[in-house]
């Protein structure tokens, strides 16, 4: 017989849920090395930098950015269905909307408590920050 059980698709179902958890684990982790080296470089407005840092306008750095990025990633994800990244956005990451949170403690959340059944939902969510910590890079870099 070479039909497919109830079993065995229950099977591809549950390990499909454990790559995806450990693929958000591992985008999470990457970000999470990206943002603090990003973070902690200045953003070059309306001059070159690559980096003479010649900060005329003064030093502003990625990390000054951080609740704007967190308000931006929860106008995106922040509907019901999303509730298991809206919880993680408010209890571990700290966020409150325009007042506070953490892209570090975000990204620590999803590396290590993103459980299989929510492991899709955060990909899009690290897939838009992945973009915004890019654009910022290119701002530092000129």
């Amino acid at each position: 017989m070479t039909g497919k059980t109830g079993k065995d698709k229950a099977f591809r179902r549950k390990t499909a849920a454990g790559t995806a958890a450990r693929t958000a684990a591992i985008e999470a982790t990457r970000l999470l090395g990206k943002w603090l080296r990003v973070a902690q470089g200045h953003v070059s407005f309306g001059m070159r930098c690559s980096c003479g840092m010649s900060m005329s306008q003064g030093n502003i750095q990625a990390q000054d950015f951080e609740l704007q990025i967190l308000d931006y990633l929860f106008g995106k994800h922040g509907d019901p269905s999303a509730a298991p990244v809206l919880a993680i956005l408010r209890t571990r990451a700290g966020y409150r909307p325009g007042e506070a949170g953490s892209i570090t403690e975000l990204l620590r959340a999803i590396a290590t408590e993103t459980s299989e059944p929510e492991a899709e939902l955060p990909l899009a969510l690290l897939r838009d920050l992945d973009r915004s910590i890019d654009s910022f890079d290119e701002l530092h870099r000129g």
